[in-house]
């Protein structure tokens, strides 16, 4: 799985800032994703911003007090270029539509296009792309609506619902209250895979109950069989249970892991991909954290495509 988070994508951004040409005077956001692609490129270069809407209507958006604005054009009448912004070219429909929304619009020969992630088969949809992103891939500002989280797994405290306190975690009334009134972070709005968490068995049923009143759809539900948490704090394994558990769901291919040094050890033990949400970073399967997944791609499809074919002609001609 290619998982991107926040992070990495300002990352690319600050890295390609120099590849949006000089003379864009406007950037623009396609809804809602696109926005945030948007927004991050005009705070770099201290550029107005608007959506398709304003686009339309000829708005641009107010920014505070703080921002140097002297350079900035009053109307979208002035500007030389207007940037159109997509966090993710996968298919080109988006690009495709926003096209067919301007076909009427007076300035669209102004209008240059960039997608942050793009497909080999997408690359060509836009004027600019800052990263040939190759599918399976998700990113961490919408994975929980993501349709591929039902091959993905997914822990419960600090991830869907907050984490207990010291007080609430006493293995006993307090935390049964606890998970069944437990504060969500964020309700999927897609049937997660596969529930795996260190909480012990004997509390599922509490647990199911949670899920359920937040209608929090799942196919399995995975939990540790220990007798107490004294005897789990004594084998001190949450991160090896969750990395084995992953490792044998072959269909799984990401783990949404609340806590950075159980994301690093679930990935070592599955070879798989592991995405903090305490820390915002991305594991590899060595459990380092990732840089990008094309380079190690590259160089497999180079093997393949290459070198293997060159090693049969060899075994051929002996």
């Amino acid at each position: 799985m290619n998982f991107r988070s926040v992070s990495d994508l300002n990352n690319l951004i600050n890295k390609n800032i120099h590849l949006i040409p000089k003379d864009v005077d406007l950037v623009v956001g396609i809804p809602r994703s696109g926005m945030l692609v948007a927004l991050l490129i005009s705070l770099q270069l201290n550029l107005p911003l608007a959506d398709v809407k304003e686009l339309l209507n000829g708005q641009i958006f107010e920014s505070g007090g703080t921002k140097n604005k002297e350079h900035w054009i009053k109307s979208i009448e002035e500007a030389r270029k207007i940037l159109v912004v997509e966090d993710s070219t996968f298919t080109g429909i988006s690009i495709e539509k926003f096209k067919k929304s301007i076909e009427d619009f007076k300035y669209k020969d102004k209008i240059i296009y960039l997608s942050a992630y793009v497909t080999e088969l997408t690359k060509n949809y836009t004027n600019l792309s800052l990263e040939v992103c190759i599918p399976p891939r998700m990113f961490e500002w919408n994975y929980f609506h993501n349709a591929g989280i039902i091959n993905a797994c997914f822990d419960i405290d600090g991830v869907l619902c907050v984490d207990p306190t010291e007080e609430e975690n006493d293995d006993g009334d307090k935390y049964v209250n606890f998970i069944r009134n437990a504060t969500p972070r964020v309700i999927p709005t897609r049937k997660i895979g596969y529930i795996v968490t260190s909480r012990l068995e004997k509390y599922r049923k509490d647990t199911e109950y949670w899920l359920k009143k937040n209608n929090i759809e799942y196919e399995r539900l995975i939990m540790l069989n220990l007798p107490s948490k004294e005897e789990r704090q004594k084998l001190n394994n949450h991160g090896v249970f969750k990395g084995n558990i992953y490792k044998k769901l072959t269909k799984s291919d990401i783990f949404i892991e609340s806590n950075s040094k159980q994301a690093e050890e679930i990935a070592k033990i599955s070879g798989k991909t592991v995405f903090c949400v305490e820390t915002g970073e991305v594991f590899d399967e060595r459990g380092i954290r990732k840089i990008s997944n094309n380079v190690r791609f590259t160089i497999k499809e180079y093997i393949k495509k290459h070198l293997r074919p060159i090693k049969k002609l060899i075994k051929k001609k002996k």
